[in-house]
């Protein structure tokens, strides 16, 4: 793939496209769902302080159900580039959000308008991530709050890669995951987000939600997640390289750490 090529699978037009097509199920399942639970276990007192939200590049609403829950906030909003995602959003979370479709990068609300702004694994698909985290600033609150979260979501593969071993791995990668949207993070430094909060004026601090799962759930995830994009004439192949997986000893549970950035507006 080269620079022209990635330029293109950046675009938001393709990245829109990209995520219709897993509209109805993204997030769905235990390794999703216990990602979340210690996320939100990890932001539980920033949460707790809330009072305007705003859940950038929402999805299908998954977090946004997990904040409507969370008692003190007085409005949430979530805003997302896929007009699929939002209707899905909106059938999980009624009028309990305000949903907006809008490009990450051009935020259409005024200065100061949250004091808690969050976006899960959006950065990685940012062109351009020290403009859309310096937008994200702009909108946040002094005394405010941002978390981003996901700086790499290739955990579960490295594991996998580990077990199988590199070249095997190429194998299972281009079957399964090679249809991942580019993202601009891929070729970067892993600091390069705590990088650009700093630059947007936001005091950062890391932190990590840990979770754990078992084969079934990974084997759930890459159901719900990768095998809707394979074409139909590849999915028997992909099918037998996932039992292959499953008898290539995997531990029957694995911890995992989904990482957290978080920049406190203090000025």
């Amino acid at each position: 793939m080269d620079a022209d090529e990635s330029a293109r699978d950046r675009r938001p037009s393709q990245i829109a496209q990209y995520f219709s097509r897993l509209a109805d199920t993204y997030g769905d399942g235990t390794y999703y769902g216990n990602r979340r639970s210690a996320v939100f276990e990890a932001i539980a007192g920033d949460v707790a302080d809330a009072r305007e939200v705003l859940d950038v590049g929402c999805g299908n609403g998954a977090y946004l159900t997990k904040f409507v829950e969370a008692p003190g906030i007085r409005r949430i909003t979530g805003v997302d580039l896929t007009f699929e995602m939002l209707l899905s959003a909106r059938g999980r979370v009624g009028g309990k959000c305000r949903l907006i479709r809008a490009d990450v990068s051009r935020l259409p609300f005024k200065h100061s308008s949250f004091d808690l702004i969050f976006a899960s694994h959006v950065l990685q698909f940012a062109a351009d991530v020290e403009g859309v985290v310096a937008e994200f600033a702009r909108c946040l609150q002094v005394g405010g709050v941002m978390i981003a979260t996901g700086q790499r979501d290739d955990s579960v593969r490295q594991m996998l890669s580990a077990i199988v071993g590199p070249e095997r791995w190429r194998e299972y990668s281009e079957a399964i995951f090679r249809r991942a949207a580019r993202r601009e993070a891929d070729a970067r430094p892993r600091d390069r987000y705590q990088n650009a909060f700093a630059k947007a004026g936001l005091r950062v601090e890391e932190r990590a939600a840990p979770f754990t799962v078992t084969w079934a759930d990974i084997d759930e995830w890459i159901r719900i997640r990768w095998m809707p994009l394979i074409p139909e004439d590849e999915r028997e192949r992909a099918e037998e390289m996932l039992a292959e997986l499953a008898k290539a000893g995997v531990p029957p549970t694995l911890m995992q750490h989904e990482p957290l950035i978080i920049g406190r507006r203090e000025s």
